[in-house]
């Protein structure tokens, strides 16, 4: 009876805690370096709920372990809403990579809401002689096992879509590994490396600057963002694959608070300026969602790269 008694007080008390929510410090923890993508994304969107709340949100950037070790922090976090994660495309399926981890990647989590979706994007360095994919293949075909690729991490997505352009394009290539999309785009871009694959916003940087040299993007269509680089699928390159990135809070947190954060964030990707900024800086969009839809899209998509895992054969400590 007592323990009836309580779980009714808990349950009553659920739509009170959404009402009173946030009522102290919100982290938003970010598994990469402060800089990334994902980073300024998360930023903005705590800046926003900043301004609807009163200085609440704080970004918390937890590099490492391909997001791992965020993920865990966050996983064993109280299910109050107080502790939240921007998982990206990587950083989520990392979590089906490793063998001993201390959370369940698929039960860890209470999906909020998809934030965005966007095209990786191939980059060489303005050092290497190529000026489009079919120049890079040829020179990699060449000299198999020479060339070496920049990634953000072992086992992250820019780590499996490099891999599924080299087995598409039959070539052979060493990935070097680095803890946050920053420092491998300025290793890249430095020449200490022939090619990678990242986001738009943080390769095009150095484009602009000549240190490197966009050649395709993985989508299906070409991204506003870089509107004269072809896509893989125009360069003769069978592949199509995207990034995203989404709002999380550990398992079990209260159904009000994580739509409560749906609406408000929703909102705030929603609105025209920030449509904007996402579609012209990381050819990102953003398409209204529930926590609902957001699962089941979570689901296909986890599905589909656990199949890249295995073919590549990708485990990790």
């Amino acid at each position: 009876m007592k323990r009836l008694l309580s779980l009714l007080l808990v349950l009553l008390a659920f739509p009170v805690a959404a009402q009173d929510y946030p009522n102290k410090i919100v982290k938003i923890i970010v598994p990469f370096a402060a800089g990334g993508s994902t980073d300024v994304e998360a930023r903005l969107i705590a800046q926003k709920l900043n301004d609807i709340h009163g200085q609440l949100f704080v970004v918390e950037d937890r590099p490492g372990a391909t997001g791992t070790i965020a993920a865990a922090l966050v996983a064993k976090s109280p299910p109050d809403g107080y502790t939240l994660i921007m998982h990206s495309m990587s950083t989520y399926t990392a979590g089906f990579e490793y063998r001993n981890l201390s959370y369940d990647p698929e039960k860890a989590f209470a999906p909020i809401i998809n934030c965005t979706l966007y095209p990786f994007y191939l980059v060489s360095s303005a050092s290497l002689p190529v000026k489009n994919v079919a120049e890079l293949v040829a020179l990699a075909r060449k000299r198999p096992g020479e060339l070496t690729y920049a990634t953000v991490g072992m086992g992250s997505g820019a780590h499996l879509a490099t891999e599924m352009f080299n087995a598409a394009a039959g070539i052979k290539a060493v990935p070097v590994a680095y803890k946050g999309s920053v420092p491998a785009m300025v290793a890249l871009a430095s020449g200490e490396h022939a090619y990678g694959i990242n986001n738009i916003l943080d390769g095009q940087v150095y484009v602009k600057q000549g240190k490197l040299r966009g050649l395709a993007v993985t989508s299906a269509k070409r991204s506003p963002a870089v509107p004269d680089v072809p896509t893989l699928l125009e360069s003769g390159i069978q592949v199509e694959a995207n990034l995203w990135a989404g709002m999380f809070a550990p398992a079990a947190t209260p159904k009000a608070i994580v739509n409560k954060l749906n609406a408000e964030i929703g909102r705030t990707m929603g609105a025209p300026q920030m449509k904007e900024w996402m579609l012209a800086n990381l050819g990102g969009e953003f398409v209204p969602n529930t926590p609902e839809q957001f699962a089941a899209f979570l689901a296909k998509d986890a599905a589909g790269w656990q199949k890249v895992i295995k073919q590549i054969g990708v485990q990790l400590d």
